[in-house]
């Protein structure tokens, strides 16, 4: 007793799992793939093309076994039986007649040029295709998650900085008030300060708007609903995260290539397709069946009762069949030729495979270095920015210059902040698509 309740609570537990996590708020990137690949809907349906592509493997398998069908007819025959005498009928006839049969035939195909053995393996390479395409449906959901998660880690930090700029800009219209009131500063000047602030609170609702607008695209590829409660685990980084070293491009190239499915699905569909020509070429050979039937029969006409009758009518066969192609009107040859072209377009859909995914790892490779000397050029900008910002507002405190240069430097501040944080996080999202790719991710 005591062990079936603690399988009914770990049951419960792992439906409600989804739940709990939801409500703590705090999904990891970790969290999401996870959930994703339980939840999303391209991902389940591409499972199903998986489990249909192991349907074909067991119809393969069994076509190499005999077929047992067994069939029977029941008739019952109304009709007037003439006795000897013209114009009269005997009366001691059977009227209603009836009677029965019954047969069980066996066939099996002895040999058909190899083709059932041939499709047996071909759809055993189908199923393994259809695994790695499974995963690769996977694999471009997790991408598009990690994506979707960065940008919201990009949009959220991004409030965090417009808050930070609302905050300044509401302390320095509140300075320019106080010296107005002393006859420092002009009207016009506080109304420059009071446009400033308004612009900044614009900037910071879009950065709001940015980031609900992530989460919701995030919770449509975990099958979320869009109210659902949902929180991000908002992890910081540092320059280390950023600049982190990374492999060469060979070397990316071999992880990748070896990690990820799309290679080796396009690589089976080759070896499917070169089982497909060597099945269409067994359309040239023979085929040889044995068949072999029992069948009886009974009626009311028939003397003995159901079972002497079944027995004494008793037949049997076994017979061997042998079909040899002459001409087939060139249906043979057309289906040859037709998977020859096939295999040639697998071919070259192979090597096409091949050259988008070294393109796209080359890409990825040079954007991570342009983003990671981008944001080492972005720091210093940044740190320059903020530098002469303070001067100007040291000088503009003084009286040594006017609102519109300190709102100038402002403004090449916030741009040189805003490309610290573009930068940052592009070479941070490139950065874990690089190590998904690798699989150094897991």
């Amino acid at each position: 007793m005591k062990a079936k309740m603690k399988s009914g609570l770990a049951l419960l537990l792992f439906l409600f799992q989804p739940l709990a996590l939801m409500a703590e708020q705090n999904w990891t990137l970790a969290d999401c793939t996870r959930y994703a690949a339980e939840h999303n809907l391209q991902i389940q349906q591409a499972r199903h093309s998986t489990e249909s592509a192991e349907v074909d493997v067991k119809q393969s398998r069994e076509a190499l076994f005999p077929s047992l069908t067994f069939n029977t007819q029941q008739g019952v025959n109304f009709q007037k039986v003439e006795g000897q005498n013209i114009g009269s009928f005997d009366t001691n006839a059977k009227n209603p007649t009836y009677n029965g049969s019954y047969g069980l035939q066996a066939n099996v195909t002895l040999y058909n040029g190899g083709a059932n053995w041939r499709q047996l393996e071909q759809s055993k390479i189908s199923q393994q295709a259809s695994q790695l395409e499974a995963e690769m449906t996977s694999n471009n959901i997790q991408v598009r998650i990690i994506e979707a998660y960065y940008q919201i880690l990009y949009a959220h930090e991004s409030v965090a900085t417009n808050l930070e700029i609302v905050a300044a800009a509401e302390r320095e219209l509140e300075r320019a008030k106080a010296r107005q009131q002393v006859g420092k500063v002009s009207q016009v000047e506080v109304t420059q300060m009071q446009s400033q602030l308004e612009q900044n609170r614009y900037q910071l609702v879009q950065a709001k708007n940015s980031e609900a607008q992530n989460i919701l695209s995030l919770k449509q590829l975990l099958q979320l609903s869009p109210d659902a409660d949902f929180g991000v685990d908002y992890q910081s980084f540092g320059s280390d995260d950023v600049l982190k070293l990374i492999p060469s491009v060979t070397e990316v190239e071999e992880m990748a290539m070896n990690n990820l499915p799309n290679l080796r699905a396009a690589e089976l569909q080759v070896k499917s397709s070169e089982m497909q020509v060597k099945i269409a070429k067994g359309g040239y050979l023979p085929t040889v069946s044995l068949n072999a039937g029992v069948s009886t029969n009974n009626g009311n006409a028939l003397s003995g009762g159901f079972g002497t009758q079944v027995k004494n009518h008793l037949t049997s066969q076994i017979g061997l069949s042998v079909s040899v192609p002459i001409y087939d009107r060139r249906q043979t040859r057309s289906q040859v030729d037709k998977a020859k072209i096939q295999l040639a377009n697998q071919e070259l859909e192979a090597e096409n495979t091949r050259l988008e995914l070294q393109n796209t790892l080359s890409t990825l490779h040079l954007d991570i270095e342009a983003a990671q000397a981008r944001y080492r050029s972005a720091v210093a900008s940044e740190e320059s920015a903020r530098q002469t910002l303070e001067i100007m507002d040291e000088r503009y405190g003084v009286g040594l210059e006017s609102m519109l240069d300190l709102l100038t430097e402002k403004n090449n501040y916030l741009k040189a902040r805003q490309e610290t944080l573009q930068s940052k996080f592009t070479a941070l999202l490139n950065l874990e698509i690089l190590d998904f790719y690798t699989g150094n991710n897991k």
